[in-house]
């Protein structure tokens, strides 16, 4: 009877386990769909993007838009970059898109060439 009792302990142990397992995963999946929906509607803002913001501006761009070469952004921090600022250049760009510290430099130095 004891050998018993311990492996219908051992046994109600596994399933707690794997229903916190179960739990942790289908966190993690909401919140994929949630980044998922995010990037569908074109709103990423307020979170962080694993995309390759290291694309000059240029390149960013697809070319068979009828859209300008540099966005207001691009102004402004060229702007900056004019000025001798581009460690505040990196901090705008860092606020309005919400870039890691290197994919803003990047960028911005992109945009100093």
């Amino acid at each position: 009877m004891e050998m018993n009792t311990l492996v219908w302990i051992v046994l109600l142990l596994l399933i707690l386990v794997l229903l916190a397992r179960v739990t942790s995963l289908q966190r993690q999946l909401n919140e994929l769909k949630r980044d998922v929906e995010r990037i569908e509607n074109g709103s990423t803002a307020g979170t962080r993007s694993d995309f390759n913001y290291s694309l000059s501006p240029k390149e960013a761009l697809p070319s068979n838009t009828s859209q300008p070469a540099q966005t207001d952004l691009d102004q402004e921090l060229l702007t900056l970059i004019q000025q001798g600022k581009k460690i505040m250049a990196i901090k705008r760009l860092r606020e309005a898109r919400g870039l890691s510290l290197k994919e803003a430099k990047d960028y911005v130095d992109s945009l100093d060439r």
